[in-house]
């Protein structure tokens, strides 16, 4: 039995719905179809009655046309929903796939709402969402993806960046084709971004890609596809370009040469070395570990530095320490034992190098500041000296001493070397002039407290390397007591464990302080956190009254809205009674959050 004259009444009655069942009768459309319905009805009784139904609505007026329509409409979709066919003609077969290569999730609407605005419009505070977004996971929702590759083509750099090296290789392979096909090699902005990333997935796949870009792309295209580039086949054009006008494209040529083992990548490095492109050549010298071109490094170092001892004229010091410092910044990350000499033996000459004054720009002090630093992220042996000569250093360089200690040494010997300096005896009114002010800050600094409105949750304390930074054992829980004892609200806020009940009563005092001079959200955020960090019994009331007093006047809750997450759920309830007196955008966000507490085991 053919279907196809009950779709097209289905169509005029759902046009009909639409415009309202009091434009129904007389219907002209509609009314057309009858003389169908009813030679259908021969045979097939059923198209009869529809036929019926037809002219009532028809012959209708105001006050029956609503029936009449829904009575068809009834019938209609009865009879379509029995007659019609499921599927289609043909041999079944599998849909082609390509694996994540990593489970997937899917989060609650709330939070896939404010994301989707982050990712799709502009404004501030967009980033700070992304980001708390990767840390949980969120993109793992596959309903992101679309909006993450268009992303990469935000007007923010920082957020293309972003989703580009942290957020986008969540997928792998899954996101070439589109990757692709959204690629121009004549673009900007998220098109460089988009070929490194092609090359970081599929290397041997995008080589012909890379290739072409080196011809036909733009200037940024083109200084990506030469940092793609580093088999032994690509040497010559590199060669070649290491000699360009443009200097970022000689530094992409620099980079791509030092992975390749030749010596005629060699003496373009070495060329680099000692010639005027030391700081574009910089990172390459750093990467590379051939022993000759280390050999000729270490050379140069120690004749800058000899020489930097003899320089009489002041106009000369600055150009022989900036250079001093340049190549001493290449033997940045090596573990090698003639590196670990030779900065073992600036670092000896420090005194020396403290004296030498260069003007209004670089002094020996700051050559020693570029070594303390390379100590810290050397070799063992290299943060035991360091850690050390903690009395002699000045306060620039303690900081960076006490995260070499910490990474090195059980917490109770780092508390026992350096509390010290934070319970001197200073000169608050003298302060940078007073030395000892000067290194407790330097401590307060490293353990954190750059200032009391520092963010306890997101902050990482400077100088650790990503990589190290889970390696650094936990604090001595004294510093706590510590903190308390010097009426640090910083320090407190960044060393807070659940459980301590001085330091909830110091945070139950700073914060009623804090929040009854508080002019805006963010005066109030980051203690509130360190309440919910701690666990304290107080932290619920404190998020909502902050709440309370500034959620109307705020335009972003960003940071504090995911805050909630770690609330008990007895919150809820007082949270969402909140909900209406907020704006559209801001009842969003905090949803999102409150979807998240709801789900929590």
């Amino acid at each position: 039995m053919s279907i196809a004259i009950l779709t097209e009444v289905y169509d005029e009655m759902r046009r009909l719905a639409i415009a309202g069942s009091v434009v129904a009768g007389g219907d002209f459309r509609l009314k057309k179809l009858v003389p169908a319905l009813e030679q259908a009805g021969a045979k097939a009784p059923v198209f009869a009655k529809v036929a019926e139904a037809v002219k009532a609505v028809v012959a209708s007026d105001e006050k029956t046309s609503g029936p009449a329509l829904l009575e068809l409409t009834t019938l209609v979709n009865a009879i379509l929903y029995t007659q019609g066919e499921t599927g289609a003609p043909g041999n079944l077969e599998a849909i082609e796939t390509i694996d994540l290569g990593a489970p997937t999730a899917q989060v609650g609407a709330g939070v896939i709402k404010p994301l989707l605005e982050a990712l799709t419009t502009t404004g501030s505070g967009r980033l700070e969402l992304i980001r708390d977004a990767h840390e949980r996971g969120a993109f793992r929702d596959l309903r992101l993806v679309k909006a993450a590759l268009d992303a990469l083509d935000d007007t923010y750099a920082e957020i293309g960046a972003f989703i580009a090296d942290r957020v986008l290789p969540l997928y792998g392979t899954a996101i070439l084709p589109e990757l692709r096909a959204r690629f121009d090699m004549k673009g900007r902005g998220g098109h460089p971004r988009r070929l490194r990333l092609m090359h970081a997935l599929d290397p041997a796949g995008s080589r012909d890609t890379v290739k072409q870009a080196l011809d036909g792309g733009s200037k940024e295209v083109k200084i990506v596809a030469i940092e793609c580039l580093g088999e032994p086949d690509d040497l010559s054009y590199l060669l070649e370009q290491s000699t360009a006008k443009a200097q970022e494209v000689r530094q992409a040529a620099y980079r791509a040469l030092a992975v390749i083992d030749d010596d005629g990548a060699i003496a373009v490095l070495q060329k680099a070395l000692e010639g005027k492109d030391l700081d574009l050549a910089a990172g390459a010298l750093r990467t590379n570990r051939n022993p000759k071109l280390l050999s000729r490094l270490l050379a140069a170092a120690d004749g800058e530095l000899a020489a930097l001892a003899k320089v009489k004229d002041k106009k000369d010091i600055s150009p022989r320490i900036t250079r001093l410092m340049s190549l001493l910044s290449c033997l940045g990350g090596r573990d090698d034992r003639e590196s670990e000499a030779f900065v073992l033996k600036v670092f000896g000459k420090r005194d020396e190098l403290a004296k030498i004054k260069g003007g209004l720009h670089f002094s020996g002090s700051d050559v020693n500041t570029t070594v303390v630093h390379l100590m810290v992220d050397g070799t063992n042996a290299l943060s035991a000296a360091l850690v050390d000569a903690h009395a002699t250093l000045p306060p620039n360089d303690l900081w960076v001493c006490f995260q070499a200690a910490r990474r090195t040494l059980p917490a109770a010997k780092v508390y026992d070397i350096f509390s010290p300096y934070a319970t001197a005896k200073v000169d608050e009114k003298k302060k940078q002039r007073d030395d000892a002010w000067a290194k407790r800050e330097a401590i307060f600094d490293a353990l954190g407290c750059l200032s009391p409105t520092f963010s306890p949750v997101r902050y990482q304390v400077r100088s650790q390397p990503a990589d190290r930074e889970d390696e650094a054992p936990a604090l001595d829980p004294r510093w706590l007591d510590l903190a308390i004892e010097t009426n640090h609200l910083g320090l407190v806020m960044s060393l807070i464990r659940p459980g301590h009940d001085a330091a909830n009563a110091f945070l139950e005092k700073n914060f009623r302080e804090t929040f009854k001079s508080a002019k805006k959200l963010e005066d109030c955020q980051n203690i509130v956190g360190c309440m919910i960090r701690a666990g304290h019994p107080g932290a619920e009331d404190a998020y909502v009254a902050v709440l309370e007093k500034f959620g109307k006047k705020t335009d972003y809750f960003g940071y504090y809205a995911t805050l909630l997450v770690d609330l008990p759920k007895s919150a809820i309830p007082r949270l969402e009674a909140l909900i209406p007196s907020l704006s559209e955008k801001m009842s969003d966000t905090l949803l999102g959050s409150l979807q998240e507490l709801r789900m929590k085991a």
